[in-house]
């Protein structure tokens, strides 16, 4: 753990938020390069990317927020209080997704390419991230005896005892579906389908690794785990087709879009 870069006076650097932004940057590159693709203009592909990057963010406190109702009940101000972290991907998936699909829509009328270029970038930024918890000490997994558990040190509060290394079953994991994301999007049947591949991909690898995760439960599953079931039935439909089979937007043969369309 080394959840303190460094100090600027009484200012801290956060090693989680410095791995964040890095992997936004490295994300966003990927996003341009898938654009250009599809069509789409590299400055515009950035707008959506920021302001998807922004409204995810968000999403993702309110989510973490609503996780954790009492405490935020409690003192309302803490909402605000950016610093002591919490954040909940799932939160900031709709909220991004969401964003991205209404601004993709609007400016260019193609919201499912547009989440399309988008897939495989978030999971590279999601799996990357995960180096952020593992260093920042969060999103621990159970006690286990595995080899390679994960031992935290005593300031943590955590005990001595190797912990299932949860953060880097989540890269691992999504890594690979990111991989098969990309094949997927080069030869696409229609557009949106790698998105769907991606939606519902992920909510499979965060119903797997919320067995491994410390945490309390709803009923028979964790609070992610009931919206991991969500992502993973509608991904799974995505996939198949059942929300429309819409033709995939070829930027190097077709052009890029014509502004004020209306294909979605």
């Amino acid at each position: 753990m080394h959840p303190v870069l460094f100090r600027l006076g009484d200012f801290p650097l956060y090693t989680y938020g410095l791995v964040l932004a890095i992997s936004f940057v490295i994300g966003g590159l990927l996003a341009i390069h898938l654009g250009r693709r599809r069509g789409f203009e590299p400055v515009f592909t950035s707008d959506v990317v920021l302001w998807s990057i922004l409204i995810g963010l968000l999403g993702a406190r309110v989510a973490f927020a609503v996780q954790n109702l009492d405490d935020y009940l409690q003192d309302p101000l803490l909402f605000l209080n950016f610093r002591r972290g919490g954040i909940a991907i799932q939160g900031g998936m709709l909220a991004g997704f969401g964003t991205a699909a209404w601004l993709f829509a609007r400016r260019a009328g193609s919201a499912r390419d547009g989440l399309d270029i988008l897939a495989a970038p978030t999971l590279l930024g999601m799996a990357l991230g995960r180096v952020g918890c593992v260093l920042h000490g969060c999103c621990y997994g159970k006690v286990c005896q595995v080899p390679w558990g994960l031992v935290y040190p005593e300031t943590t509060g955590l005990g001595s005892l190797p912990r299932h290394p949860v953060p880097f079953y989540e890269m691992g994991l999504d890594l690979l579906l990111m991989a098969f994301v990309l094949g997927v999007f080069s030869r696409a049947r229609f557009a949106g389908q790698a998105f769907w591949l991606a939606f519902g991909g992920y909510g499979l690898i965060r119903l797997f690794t919320e067995y491994f995760r410390e945490g309390g439960t709803a009923g028979p599953l964790t609070p992610a785990q009931w919206l991991s079931v969500l992502f993973l039935a509608l991904g799974a439909a995505g996939v198949m087709g059942l929300w429309g089979r819409p033709e995939v937007r070829r930027g190097g043969e077709d052009g890029p879009p014509e502004p004020g369309s209306r294909r979605v």
